[in-house]
């Protein structure tokens, strides 16, 4: 069920007890854990932390620990699945669920006595009503006549819970169809800090990571992020007015939100490398061809930006170029069609350290939670992600960036491959292509948040370069090589360009296609638009989608 007062109804349960923390991986889920580990620093709350990276990985976590704490709390991960069911918990241990997935599983949001959900009920679209989904189960045969024959009460009872069923079954079907991202919930953990009035800039610059993520990842639709931005701005200007009217020591964090060019990594990076590797630039200007690169040699030109300028740190560039560069894109945006080359940002400043757009921030945290060093364990690089939001820990930002750079350089060099080579595949009523498991980057698309975003990249760059005026309106079908399993691999599907909503149906899909087609899938990730299948299955695959989509 639905908590209503989340200070009260969950955080006032969980003080004085010992809790078990399941924590998923991702950029939203870390900022949130950050969050509520700081309040439970002030009150002294005992917990344990574990890490989890799929549905296997939190029924073996919680089986393990299950015994450590009543109260378990839930962070981007189980509200999609039955946790009772699953979890086959005991009856005294209650379930808080802070997940950003969607939907939630209907038997989560009518449990009255061991779910509890951190979410608002006007965040989840479509719940169907109690009595379409659940109803008491009766006996069929008290009506029939002393023959043993149904009598004709009987008979029309079965035939209404026939017709019960088979709305049932349409009404779940709806509802499970579309899989998509809620609130993030980063943002509900630092509302919570908020109305305990223990929230800082610290708190606040964590619920901006953690909403920038979805903006990065294209989780959400552009215009909530941007009315999530808005509501977010207010804090920031609160926080940030009181530190200005004091002493602010060189230690002090400043946050501020402004105009900010839509490109990744600029602050840290070439200006020229960024504009090459950006997805936005990239494909509007086709840097994947000579031409492409002759008309951005054109725009910068025009901007009177030098090359020499541009080739070089963009730390080292001459101050003026550095002050003047977004004003001066944002004058001959329109020339270009480049009408958001500029877009609303948060930056936070530590001291004399340098300056961090959230977005990058972002970038340097997935690149540490996905890092292709096999010395390092899941749980280590979980552990390298959160440590790195810690207060001060410029460096360990800074390493993230680094490792964010390359996936970002080997992401547009298989793109440009895809492109040139021609090897997006129109099947119909979808797309596909498949990263080739002999490229030295196969590393990197061998975890989900950089197969996603490759996947993004490669529709846009398709759609930007074919002449297919269909292919705006189609959706696109990725796999990958799983890199720690040879016999596998990894399968993303995405939406069409031409649809505004990040909402994916290819995780019903992708079920409905392995059970056509009698073939065996993982559906582990606890985002249902990524699949795990048998290499040799994927021309069946293909097939059962194709019959199923057409």
């Amino acid at each position: 069920m639905f908590v209503s007062n989340i200070r009260t109804d969950f955080y006032d349960v969980i003080a004085g007890n010992r809790v078990l923390l399941l924590v998923g991986c991702d950029v939203d889920a870390i900022c949130a854990c950050k969050i509520l580990q700081y309040l439970f620093h002030c009150d002294n709350v005992l917990y344990t932390l574990i890490p989890v990276y799929g549905k296997t990985s939190l029924r073996e976590s919680f089986a393990r620990h299950k015994d450590q704490a009543k109260y378990v709390i839930l962070i981007n991960c189980g509200s999609t699945i039955d946790i009772v069911d699953v979890l086959e918990p005991n009856e005294e241990v209650v379930f808080f669920i802070c997940d950003s997935h969607r939907p939630v599983n209907i038997y989560n949001i009518y449990s009255e006595s061991q779910i509890r959900l951190l979410m608002k009920s006007s965040d989840c679209e479509g719940v169907p009503q109690y009595d379409d989904v659940f109803k008491d189960s009766d006996s069929e045969d008290e009506d029939d006549d002393d023959s043993g024959r149904p009598s004709e009460a009987s008979v029309l009872k079965r035939r209404e819970r026939r017709l019960w069923e088979e709305n049932r079954d349409k009404v779940m079907f709806d509802y499970n169809q579309i899989s998509y991202f809620g609130e993030p919930s980063s943002q509900i953990m630092f509302d919570l800090a908020w109305k305990m009035s223990r929230d800082n800039n610290d708190l606040l610059w964590w619920a901006l990571v953690g909403l920038a993520e979805q903006f990065v990842m294209n989780k959400r639709e552009q215009e909530k992020y941007i009315l999530a931005a808005a509501s977010m701005q207010s804090h920031v200007s609160r926080h940030n007015r009181i530190e200005n009217g004091s002493v602010n020591a060189i230690c002090n964090m400043k946050i501020s939100f402004d105009k900010d060019l839509n490109l990744a990594l600029y602050r840290h990076w070439t200006l020229y490398e960024s504009m090459l590797y950006s997805k936005y630039t990239a494909c509007k200007f086709k840097l994947w061809s000579f031409k492409g690169t002759k008309k951005m040699y054109e725009f910068l030109v025009e901007i009177g930006l030098p090359l020499s300028q541009c080739k070089q740190k963009f730390t080292a560039m001459d101050m003026e170029c550095r002050n003047n560069v977004g004003a001066w894109m944002e004058d001959m945006a329109e020339k270009y069609k480049l009408d958001q080359i500029v877009y609303g940002s948060f930056v936070s400043q530590f001291g004399f350290k340098g300056k961090f757009c959230a977005t990058d921030v972002v970038l340097a945290l997935n690149a540490l939670l996905e890092a292709t060093d096999k010395e390092k364990s899941p749980t280590d690089r979980f552990l390298d992600a959160l440590y790195a939001l810690s207060k001060g820990e410029v460096n360990s930002i800074k390493k993230g960036i680094e490792l964010a750079k390359l996936r970002m350089v080997a992401i547009f060099q298989q793109v440009q491959s895809f492109i040139n080579m021609k090897h997006v595949v129109n099947a119909g009523p979808f797309l596909y292509a498949i990263v080739p498991n002999t490229t030295h980057d196969n590393k990197y698309f061998s975890h989900p948040g950089c197969l996603s975003l490759l996947a993004h990249f490669l529709l846009e760059a398709h759609v930007n370069s074919s002449r297919n005026r269909r292919a705006g309106s189609l959706p696109l079908l990725l796999f990958a090589h799983d890199e720690y399993e040879p016999d596998r691999c990894l399968v993303v599907g995405i939406p069409p360009l031409s649809e505004a909503s990040p909402k994916s149906f290819f995780g019903k899909a992708f079920e409905q296609a392995a059970e056509q087609s009698r073939i065996s899938i993982s559906q582990d990730l606890f985002c249902p638009s990524f699949t795990y299948i048998n290499r040799n299955d994927q021309s069946k695959f293909l097939n059962a989608l194709y019959l199923l989509l057409t």
